[in-house]
């Protein structure tokens, strides 16, 4: 039997922290469930705001949000129990291994300084602001997706699990002042820059009066903003084309809409909600539509490495950038209370693979970014964007 080779997980460039989450996301991290409740020093752990990633886990396990793996890179936190990659604690430190032979040190997230608060409606800010990544804060509003009552939801969305089980507690409630109050609070309390804001909503049951609500949400950030800053919105598009100007008039300055694939057939699929109540060739004409009102690759379309081949994913790329689009990407992971909730992880090599094609395209396509200026969880864009698998 040949062993794993760990040489490009080793040393201190940032290419190597790279691969090392490349390696997290594929195949997961073993650890006790209750590994972290142990350690004193406060730190970020998972909020559950619109997914459960990590089995057998449940809030009071104080299990991470993500680890910081080296040089700005940070990744999700997946707990696989059966594999190779795994967590130890030796002192307060946190070691990554590979069948017990040591890889790195790996640190964990500072918890949000604006956390442990009360806001003036009674909500715990940890539970009303929604952190992406490590440093981005923002807000998941309206977190329900009308599709799942329908038996037609993205059979990777575990959001209806989550939200009944570890994410309960978070808020479900978004009265305008508060998200006012909130955005004050992140924004004046002295922590880390906030380098960009993010917004993402569920799945409305009118997809035009969810645009309008949304953008409310976002004028209310705005105008409590001091200075300005940029704020990027996931959403549904409207059905009135029309009305994703009122996102951009509201303050939003980017914007996604995710096919999740590019493949037609899969899409049906896989997101039979997407294709029964908006439609294929709609998604593609409001992408189209967004890249006008929003400008050149502030308009992004997100894709899920793992549900598709890789040439159907790089069509999805060519079409979009084509198109003056931004493409972002997430490594798919089977969560629990999901339809895949067994499907496995797309293998090291394939998202290798579109890493290295991507970091092409970014050559080609100048002009084309990741949404965020930092790393985040379980996207590679940023790394990608910023050559490390070059």
């Amino acid at each position: 039997m040949i062993d794993y080779d760990l040489t490009p997980f080793l040393g201190g460039a940032k290419g190597t922290a790279a691969r090392l989450k490349v390696a997290a996301l594929c195949h997961g991290l073993s650890f006790p469930a209750d590994m972290f409740q142990s350690i004193k020093k406060p730190f970020y752990d998972n909020q559950y705001v619109y997914g459960r990633t990590s089995r057998n886990v449940v809030r009071s396990h104080r299990v991470p949000q993500a680890l910081r793996v080296g040089h700005g890179a940070i990744t999700a936190v997946l707990r696989r129990e059966m594999s190779p990659w795994t967590l130890h604690l030796q002192g307060n430190q946190v070691v990554v291994k590979h069948n017990g032979k040591y890889v790195r040190v790996v640190e964990l997230p500072d918890r949000p300084g604006y956390f442990g608060k009360v806001l003036s409606d009674g909500q715990r800010s940890e539970d009303f602001i929604a952190v992406a990544g490590e440093v981005t804060p923002g807000f998941f509003v309206y977190p329900e997706c009308h599709y799942f009552p329908d038996g037609k939801p993205c059979k990777f969305c575990s959001l209806k699990h989550a939200r009944k089980t570890a994410g309960k507690t978070m808020a479900h409630r978004f009265d305008l002042e508060v998200v006012a109050e909130a955005t004050r609070l992140f924004q004046q309390t002295k922590w880390k820059d906030i380098p960009i804001i993010s917004i993402a909503t569920g799945t409305f049951p009118d997809n035009d009066e969810g645009v309008m609500y949304t953008s409310c949400i976002v004028r209310a950030i705005h105008d409590a903003l001091d200075p300005k800053i940029p704020i990027h919105v996931l959403t549904m598009p409207p059905d009135n084309l029309d009305l994703i100007e009122e996102l951009y008039i509201a303050g939003t300055t980017s914007i996604a809409f995710n096919l999740e694939v590019f493949d037609r057939d899969t899409f049906i699929d896989i997101c039979p909600g997407k294709q029964h109540f908006y439609g294929y060739d709609k998604m593609l004409d409001a992408l189209i539509h967004a890249s006008e009102v929003f400008g050149p690759y502030n308009a992004f379309c997100g894709f899920v490495w793992g549900l598709e081949p890789i040439h159907s994913v790089v069509a999805g790329y060519e079409w979009c950038l084509d198109h003056r689009i931004s493409v972002s990407s997430n490594v798919f992971h089977s969560d629990q209370g999901s339809v895949f909730a067994k499907r496995p992880h797309p293998s090291e090599e394939f998202v290798l693979s579109l890493c290295s094609i991507q970091s092409d395209m970014y050559k080609q396509y100048s002009s084309a970014r990741s949404i965020f200026p930092v790393s985040m969880r379980s996207t590679l864009d940023w790394e990608i964007h910023r050559g490390d698998f070059r």
